[in-house]
């Protein structure tokens, strides 16, 4: 069946018809771009020749070259680093980019054929670490599925910028041509048949097919993108004996609680790095039956979760945490109203976060250390840790007992093997040991952008431009234990410190003998020797950043280490 597109998403090319042809109509038009971008994977920009010749020729006057079109069949081409570099009308175009997501789409043609489409999201600057990025939607009309895989670094040749409505996109065409520079380790299923466990699709990108329990639900209504109303919106949770994994449904969804589902074809999508089930139109849904499947009480208690496993984005989270204070502050919203919100610190044994509640939970403080289980809630991150989010008093119930012995908060660290902190998700009071292999040429006194604190370079901030620094010291050394590596930042009381001198101190020795010598010193003092930390660890998919509390040398039997290596390097005496 054709897909009909609106005029107004062919403004530009239409008006360039017109002007041709002027009693040429705007719906028929319409209707010709939506042919070719649905039967022939053309996007308006490239059938515009086309069309304007079928126009030209049904209206008797003389075939002319497209205004939009470059005397030659394709025009040079213009290669960036940077989205900001491109214009509405650039076409030709190279540059490399990361593949945040890929998604997949049959659409069948007028003549009955199904041909695959996708879209998804682009990042630029992708290999400058903690750099900062621009994300651009885009569509593939040329089946690149292979080379376009979330989580790969790729270079574009021969992609066309869009534009609608003010957004720019780009369109990967089907001559286009792209080169894989760093290959993605996710898994990226096309044409899924067999259902597979949630566990493997936790680690997917593309459409699957899954056979799980509804274990959370929740209805609500969003605003569509374009103001023209509400749509419904149904989230949820869905569990197996693997795992589980929030599912979005818009439009009907009337499975109950509890119900055991086969569900065909849902596409995987991420937000902020959490994966998620999208079921659509084109998903099937049905009702499965196994008498031997997990219940639902089993996959409950299953698909509880600890502060350590929690990811940015989640939705439908249950947890049991211990609260270990507790407080509200009043905000002002956007449109002037004051709300009162309440937050505390919670921690269980795999680590600490932020709970933060937009509805009052009777909790008196004066009862504080207590154990309370939260169900359905949401994780959003705040610096680069995973906060919890409580909307309503629901959401929560008050236990009677703790489940494990009270954890002092102000001393409480989790123990963290080095690679198992890297590969893991964000987390907050953690402690893990690794070798310094190098020091970032940066370190040292910084000077900070006294509006919003953001280090600056050469005089100025990113965002605001020519300023006088405030001073600061910071040190920025590499971690790595043979699998893994990140980069540990010592802000300024964790450098006073471990290097057992004052800022001035520092600041004087600098300013005598230059950042040089200081650098050297300082890697002498730590280079190829173990160091451990304590604070908290930010993981996405630029890498890993840690921001430490404590630094010390690390503790360790030198037995028991040179047992460590024996075993690495299988060599036994």
């Amino acid at each position: 069946m054709l897909e009909m597109s609106t005029p107004n998403e062919f403004e530009n090319e239409i008006r360039v018809i017109k002007e041709a042809v002027p009693e040429a109509d705007e719906k028929a038009i319409a209707e010709e771009f939506t042919r070719y971008q649905n039967e022939f994977l053309i996007p308006p920009k490239e059938a515009l020749h086309s069309v304007m010749k079928k126009f030209q020729t049904d209206a008797g006057v003389e075939v002319t070259a497209s205004p939009l079109r470059s005397a030659s069949s394709r025009p040079a081409a213009k290669s960036v680093e940077r989205f900001s570099e491109l214009k509405n009308d650039d076409k030709n175009v190279t540059i490399e980019v990361e593949v945040v997501t890929y998604t997949p789409r049959m659409q069948t043609m007028k003549n009955g054929e199904e041909k695959q489409i996708a879209y998804g999201w682009i990042e630029d600057n992708p290999w400058e670490e903690g750099g900062e990025r621009t994300r651009w939607d885009f569509k593939d009309w040329g089946n690149h599925a292979e080379n376009l895989s979330p989580g790969s670094i790729v270079r574009l040749e021969g992609v066309t910028v869009n534009e609608w409505n003010g957004k720019f996109s780009l369109n990967v065409n089907a001559w286009s041509r792209i080169a894989v520079l760093r290959a993605s380790e996710r898994k990226q299923v096309m044409a899924p048949n067999e259902p597979v466990s949630i566990n493997r699709v936790l680690e997917m990108d593309g459409f699957a097919t899954v056979v799980a329990r509804v274990i959370a639900k929740r209805e609500q209504t969003v605003n569509r993108r374009d103001g023209s109303g509400t749509i419904d919106l149904v989230k949820g949770r869905l569990a197996d004996d693997s795992g589980s994994i929030g599912f979005a449904c818009f439009g009907s969804f009337e499975h109950p609680i509890g119900t055991l589902l086969k569900i065909d074809g849902a596409s995987i999508r991420r937000f902020r790095d959490t994966p998620e089930l999208n079921i659509g139109d084109r998903t099937k849904v049905e009702i499965y039956h196994d008498s031997g499947f997990a219940s639902l009480d089993d996959l409950e208690k299953s698909a509880m979760v600890q502060i350590g496993q929690l990811r940015d984005g989640s939705t439908n989270v249950s947890i049991v945490v211990q609260l270990t204070s507790w407080s509200s502050r009043v905000i002002t919203k956007k449109d002037g109203t004051e709300q009162t919100i309440w937050n505390g610190e919670v921690v269980d044994p795999t680590g600490s976060c932020r709970l933060n509640a937009w509805s009052e939970i009777p909790i008196d403080e004066g009862n504080l250390p207590m154990a309370l289980r939260l169900s359905n809630i949401r994780v959003r991150s705040w610096q680069g840790v995973p906060d919890l989010t409580v909307d309503n008093a629901g959401q929560v119930e008050i236990l009677d007992e703790i489940p494990w012995e009270v954890i002092d908060a102000s001393a409480h660290t989790v123990d963290v093997e080095f690679h198992e902190l890297i590969t893991g998700s964000s987390r907050n009071g953690v402690s893990s040991t690794a070798t310094i292999v190098s020091i970032t040429p940066s370190s040292g006194i910084i000077h900070r952008c006294p509006e919003c604190r953001r280090a600056m370079q050469d005089g100025a901030c990113r965002e605001h431009g020519a300023q006088k620094g405030v001073e600061d010291l910071r040190l920025m050394l590499v971690m790595d234990n043979g699998l893994s590596n990140a980069t540990l930042i010592l802000s300024k009381d964790v450098a006073e410190s471990f290097l057992e001198q004052s800022f001035d101190q520092i600041r004087d020795a600098i300013q005598s003998n230059g950042s040089d010598s200081f650098i050297a010193e300082l890697r002498a003092k730590v280079v190829g020797k173990r160091f451990t930390f304590t604070g908290r660890a930010m993981i996405d998919t630029q890498g890993a950043l840690l921001m430490a509390d404590t630094f010390v040398p690390a503790e360790e039997d030198p037995k028991e280490m040179s047992d460590i290596v024996r075993q690495r390097w299988e060599v036994f005496a």
